[in-house]
């Protein structure tokens, strides 16, 4: 059910109720519940945030009513994210929110929930110095990943300008890292570097604890 600025679903209402008929009278597919496309919301104050959350997700419950009313079982009620995940988690009603990159955290969405910590990073080393104030890195959009956005750096005044394939390059402010010198990525949006990985390091207290298979890796069909 699109009910903000998404990127899929029928609008709200009437619409939804038609197109949830259809689908329980046709044969091979099953009505399972309504999920919402609400676009992301990102937002620092909470209060703005909380009411447009519920400006948002209100549609979908009051479909599901409508349908609930029209003779028809609602199983699933899907909406929100990790940007507003107890906000739309104390609205009664909704049954699951799909709140996916707040286990990991990354650049985009950590500046508005303070309150996890960057457990995902990405390392690579400085490849080559071509010039002052410039330093390359061997992690490109194939380890980091750059859809949506650039990640951020643990280089103190560091900007990460552009990425390659394979290459990274970083405009350096005061601390100026050498050829052979690690540096570690946040990744803008994690779900676009989980991914690129065949498995990652599970470290805990500056401790290697696992190396955990990504099993979702490459299996796109």
């Amino acid at each position: 059910i699109s009910t903000g600025p998404g990127r899929f679903g029928v609008g709200a209402g009437q619409a939804a109720v038609d197109l949830a008929r259809a689908i329980s009278g046709a044969n091979g597919v099953e009505f399972a519940g309504l999920m919402a496309s609400e676009g992301q919301i990102l937002e620092d104050d909470p209060d703005l945030l909380a009411n447009a959350t519920r400006d948002r997700l209100q549609p979908i419950l009051d479909t599901r009513e409508q349908i609930e009313k029209a003779g028809m079982e609602v199983g699933a009620v899907i909406g929100g994210g990790s940007y507003n995940y107890e906000i739309a988690a104390a609205m009664d009603g909704l049954t699951e929110v799909p709140a996916g990159r707040y286990a990991l955290m990354d650049a985009e969405l950590g500046p508005y929930l303070p309150q996890f910590r960057h457990a995902a990073r990405v390392n690579s080393v400085v490849t080559s110095r071509p010039e002052d104030g410039v330093a390359i890195v061997d992690g490109g959009r194939k380890a980091i990943g750059s859809d949506t956005g650039m990640p951020s750096v643990d280089v103190p005044g560091a900007v990460v300008t552009s990425l390659s394939a394979e290459h990274g390059t970083l405009v350096l402010d005061a601390v100026q890292p050498g050829f052979g010198d690690r540096v570690w990525f946040t990744p803008y949006d994690v779900g676009e570097c989980v991914n690129l990985h065949d498995y990652m390091h599970v470290v805990r207290n500056g401790r290697l604890e696992a190396v955990w298979d990504i099993p979702a890796r490459g299996r796109y069909r």
